[in-house]
């Protein structure tokens, strides 16, 4: 009878002993709750060539180097959703969008704010690059000169790529053809005659 009493009392202390520690977890835990946040002094560093000579030079180079590397990332995601990986880009602004924001049309994806565009205007072709497997590089140069166009000077514009079949030499032979609205068009001519393509 004595050692069933002295099982029955060790196992209350045991149980009383988790209660008490259960309790000081939590009201540790409810404390912390309600304490103001401390600073971080780490939070507060501008990572600018103007902080102070506290920083090597090597280190403002990465911090600068790890701003880059966000601001790229973020364009990885759809300016829209900025929780969606962005999928297609947009003929004429060249932005990624997620399959909820980009339209197919004739080929090729339009931007919710681009396809009323397209839709809405006359469009013309302005210029037509024959590209081949050896000289890839016309065509990469005529994208950058189209996206140039579009983001420094505010002229809209898209690229379709047009196929022709040469019986007699057996091969395809491929087009770049960029379109602009009619009202750009002698524009985006003469600017497209200062560029080397």
């Amino acid at each position: 009878m004595e050692t069933m009493a002295f099982v029955l009392i060790l196992i209350a202390l045991i149980l009383l002993l988790l209660i008490v520690g259960l309790l000081v977890v939590l009201i540790y835990r409810m404390g912390k709750q309600h304490l103001p946040p401390q600073q971080n002094p780490a939070s507060e560093i501008k990572h600018t060539d103007t902080v102070g000579p506290a920083y090597h030079p090597d280190v403002l180079a990465r911090f600068k180097e790890a701003e880059k590397i966000k601001s790229r990332r973020l364009e990885l995601f759809c300016p829209n959703h900025p929780e969606e990986p962005g999928e297609v880009s947009c003929a004429v602004c060249d932005h990624l969008f997620c399959r909820q924001c980009i339209k197919p049309f004739k080929a090729l994806h339009f931007c919710k704010e681009h396809l009323p565009l397209l839709m809405n205007k006359e469009w013309t072709e302005v210029l037509t690059v024959k590209t081949s497997t050896q000289d890839p590089e016309q065509g990469v140069r005529l994208y950058d000169v189209k996206k140039n166009l579009f983001q420094n000077e505010n002229l809209p514009s898209y690229i379709e790529t047009h196929y022709k079949i040469n019986v007699d030499q057996d091969f395809i032979e491929t087009y770049l053809v960029m379109f602009a609205i009619v009202e750009d068009a002698q524009v985006i001519k003469e600017k497209l005659s200062s560029f080397t393509l």
